[in-house]
């Protein structure tokens, strides 16, 4: 595995930027930002291979709590058979934490996206995906910011399961474009002390029908 690390010594890192365009199957990348104020931007363009960005962790994976968030990724992935895993985090009370940015963008069959963010801040999540056979796992938690989350799926046979966690106003907006296979949706809004809004247009051609559940507590 290539694992790829910005960290700060002695004292935080401000705005670290990092660009990675790479052709090829079979690779395994970690990339990992400790700090704050990150950015992300990665094109990948090949099959079977494992990436993952974590944005806001220490080395053995525990989180700064000096660390206040503001981070940004964009993923544009090409090929088949890929697990591609995004995780932007921090745990700052004090200083009311930054929110996060995060897109994934797929051309594929067969490919698996987790896409995970927590933090006291809000967190803007989006998914495009087109192909068949693909798998979403979208998580955002956090106390004080809203939540959204837009997922766009054009193909068949896909999963998706999106949850949002945490006080204040969560919103998931799920396009399903389905032309054969079934497709599994589930969408889970969990929110404390504030409302929550969703969105959903399927389309399904199957014989048998697609599977949809929502659960929604606030």
């Amino acid at each position: 595995m290539l694992v790829l690390t910005i960290l700060a010594l002695s004292k935080p890192i401000n705005a670290n930027e990092i660009y990675i365009s790479q052709a090829g199957d079979n690779l395994d990348l970690e990339v990992q930002q400790r700090s704050e104020d990150n950015y992300v931007s990665l094109n990948s363009n090949g099959g079977s291979n494992n990436i993952t960005i974590r944005q806001g962790m220490h080395e053995d994976g525990t989180i700064d709590i000096d660390e206040v968030g503001s981070h940004e990724a964009y993923w544009t992935i090409t090929g088949d058979g890929n697990t591609v895993g995004s995780a932007q985090t921090d745990t700052n009370r004090s200083s009311g934490g930054a929110p996060h940015h995060l897109a994934n963008i797929v051309n594929g069959d067969n490919n698996v996206v987790y896409h995970t963010q927590m933090g006291k801040q809000g967190h803007d999540g989006f998914v495009e995906i087109q192909g068949d056979d693909n798998e979403v796992n979208l998580y955002q938690r956090g106390n004080g910011g809203q939540k959204w989350a837009d997922v766009v799926l054009t193909g068949d046979g896909h999963s998706v399961d999106v949850m949002q966690r945490g006080t204040e106003y969560a919103e998931a907006e799920v396009d399903l474009t389905n032309s054969g296979g079934a497709y599994n949706f589930a969408l889970t809004q969990n929110v404390a002390t504030s409302s929550s809004f969703y969105s959903i247009t399927g389309y399904c051609t199957n014989s048998n029908g697609c599977s949809l559940s929502v659960n929604r507590n606030n």
